[in-house]
């Protein structure tokens, strides 16, 4: 096997190769070239060479996010390292293992003058599970073991326990290209085994009789893998009287129980019904939600007791009503809790339906009269999206219209909201799609973030498993349906940053198939002939007007209160 003629770069390399890690997304670069050269010729690794660092690391976390294990990230020093952060921010916020290896010029050559050096050592210290400086010259055998210790100890955080990035910081000193054969190299690893945390009988009785004493139960799930289990047990739980399930598409569960809708749903209620609608008892699990109008409803009307389910951030209180933290996964705490549930009587879960069920009579009264818009158009993709899509939705305005429509044909639902940014949406899709072959992908976007990450498109590796549906309103739509900014003078200019683009000569410079839309009259069509087999890798760009966007979807919130 040839390795880089440095010892310290060998054990690195055979020190993840012992952790099981199999994918490396390499950026190009000289000081990263004793990592390249090693991971390449090692018979374990399987190699991406992707030339933007802000692309590569969100097509790094993509396929980590679809395939659930570590996957690696090279760099070379400098400011290539910082290009990295935005990726990383978003995979410490959805708990995704990226293992961060970034290349260092010898510490002795900072803030000495010297090329492509500035001061790498912790510089994502806020947004990784923990940082390391290894040695890439090492040679005695203490520093050696070392480099393993720290290997292991990170692989392990990343993927085992509280899952998120991790970072090697690794100095290297020139010559940088030497190569050696080595017929073995001996690395101390180890694995830290897993846990499973179960109630104290005391607690257990104490939450249980609680959860039975409620008469109006609110469990809120946010942003989470899809989990048949715990769906299943949520679903008994739902058909209890006192019991109602929010949750949102990037929630992954659905069932005719569950309120799939909220913003839809909650909406313009008039106080009375808001008291009636107030839970005793909120129960959330899950990461992050995304509407904000469930945030204020609970915010104002705060119930009595609050059980925060997660892990590892169940202290957090999002809702200013927390009560109870408990520290464990929610399906754990679902199964000891399930059979000490009882069902008093109540109609909590009747009012909830009963007012789902009338929005959904408007909504669909409302879609059959919009004006052509982001709003009918979203609502078109959905009737007609196929049923075996996995979907990535951009930020800002994309993901919030996702929430309004039925995503029950949908396999799974995915966003960046860990930071909510749109840089990387597309750069994310990209990766899973490559991760996974086999799988279809869907990528739902608008003009300013698909142009924020036009690089996504700048890669050599088959992708006909995605196709793209891009909402050109000339500009971030977004500062047009929020408050605030529509109503200031520097919205076109500095909020908005109207624009005036289209990306045909972007898919005909990378080799994707192109669509337009400009019409409603055409809508129907255009979108059939999009999700047609033979239309693979294809960019459907579709033309709305960002006058009658806000126009439509305010119209709409009214038309809900009617």
């Amino acid at each position: 096997m040839e390795l880089s003629d440095k010892k310290g770069i060998q054990h690195i390399v055979c020190s993840l190769a012992a952790q099981g890690i199999q994918r490396f997304v390499i950026c190009p670069g000289s000081r990263n070239a004793p990592l390249t050269l090693s991971f390449n010729r090692h018979p374990q690794f399987v190699l991406y060479s992707i030339r933007d660092e802000r692309s590569a690391a969100f097509f790094a976390m993509g396929m980590a996010q679809q395939l659930n294990e570590p996957v690696g990230l090279v760099c070379t020093s400098g400011s290539a390292a910082l290009n990295f952060a935005p990726a990383i921010a978003e995979a410490y916020y959805q708990r995704i293992p990226l293992i961060i290896l970034t290349a260092d010029r010898p510490k002795t050559w900072t803030d000495q003058g010297e090329g492509q050096t500035i001061n790498q050592t912790n510089v994502f210290k806020n947004f990784v599970r923990k940082a390391y400086e290894l040695n890439g010259e090492a040679q005695l055998k203490d520093e050696l073991w070392y480099i393993d210790r720290c290997i292991s100890e990170g692989l392990n955080l990343a993927k085992s326990i509280n899952k998120g990035p991790v970072h090697f910081n690794i100095p290297v000193a020139e010559p940088l290209y030497g190569i050696t054969n080595i017929e073995r190299v001996e690395v101390n690893s180890f694995l830290i085994e897993p846990i499973e945390n179960h109630l104290p009988t005391t607690t257990l009785q104490k939450l249980s009789t609680t959860f039975n004493q409620a008469k109006r139960i609110l469990i809120l799930v946010g942003q989470q893998r899809s989990n048949s289990a715990l769906e299943a047990i949520l679903q008994e739980l739902s058909e209890l009287e006192n019991v109602i399930i929010l949750c949102e598409s990037t929630s992954n569960i659905q069932s005719k129980n569950f309120i799939l809708n909220i913003d839809r749903a909650i909406t313009n209620l008039p106080e009375e019904k808001a008291e009636i609608l107030k839970p005793d008892l909120l129960i959330t699990l899950g990461s992050a939600i995304i509407s904000k109008r469930i945030k204020t409803f609970l915010r104002k009307h705060r119930p009595q007791l609050h059980w925060n389910i997660h892990p590892f951030d169940a202290t957090m209180d999002t809702y200013q009503s927390l009560t109870n933290s408990i520290s464990m996964e929610p399906l754990s705490f679902f199964q000891q809790l399930k059979p000490h549930v009882l069902s008093p009587a109540s109609d909590y879960s009747k009012q909830w339906h009963q007012i789902s069920e009338k929005k959904l009579s408007y909504h669909k009264q409302f879609i059959s009269q919009s004006s052509f818009s982001d709003f009918s158009v979203f609502a078109a993709i959905y009737q007609a999206l196929p049923a075996n899509y996995h979907v990535y939705i951009a930020n800002s305005s994309p993901i919030r219209y996702a929430q309004l429509f039925d995503n029950r044909k949908i396999v799974e639902t995915f966003s960046n909201r860990g930071t909510s940014g749109i840089d990387g949406c597309t750069s994310t899709v990209i990766g899973a799609a490559v991760a996974m072959p086999q799988k279809n992908f869907l990528l739902i976007t608008g003009d300013v973030a698909f142009m924020y990450d036009v690089n996504a498109l700048w890669q050599e590796y088959p992708v006909d498993n995605v196709k793209i549906i891009l909402l050109n309103n000339g500009g971030g739509g977004i500062f047009r349906i929020i408050d605030g900014p529509e109503k200031e003078q520097e919205l076109t200019q500095f909020f908005e940053t109207q624009t005036n683009t289209n990306v045909e000569h972007l898919a005909l410079q990378y080799g994707w198939q192109y669509l337009s839309l400009r019409q409603s009259s055409s809508t129907k069509l255009i979108l059939d002939r999009f999700f047609e087999i033979e239309t693979k890798h294809t960019i459907l760009e579709i033309f709305t007007d960002a006058e009658m966007n806000p126009k439509v979807l305010n119209d709409y919130w009214q038309f809900l209160n009617k």
